[in-house]
């Protein structure tokens, strides 16, 4: 076992920080899955580029809102056990079907969100 001291705190500190600045300036596209425990039929998102310009948009179904509708928003829906889903500038809401499990959702979800977001850049 070795002992880390305050050097090599300051150091674990000081790498992180540099790791984040790094990603921050190479434009690098970051997602991260959130589940609540309370209930695992929601899943959030979180991804380093803007989804919308509105504080939130709402889908409850593919024809909701036509209008706000996006070429991803429609590709995420055409994915099995997608229920609803949301978007805020920096994350996406999905609600799956309760028969349906993320293992067999979020691979497909990832591909869209990804092909859809990094196209932007």
């Amino acid at each position: 076992r070795m002992t880390i001291g305050r050097s090599g705190i300051w150091l674990m500190d000081i790498g992180r920080f540099l790791q984040v600045r790094y990603a921050n300036w190479n434009s690098e596209f970051r997602l991260k899955r959130e589940f609540y425990e309370e209930d695992d039929s929601n899943c959030v998102l979180h991804v380093s580029e803007p989804v919308t310009g509105e504080s939130v948009v709402s889908f409850i179904g593919r024809n909701a809102q036509p209008r706000k509708s996006t070429p991803m928003v429609e590709e995420l829906f055409d994915i099995k056990g997608i229920r609803s889903l949301s978007l805020q500038p920096y994350a996406i809401y999905l609600k799956k079907g309760y028969v349906f499990s993320w293992q067999e959702i979020l691979p497909e979800a990832e591909k869209v969100i990804i092909r859809h977001l990094v196209a932007k850049q």
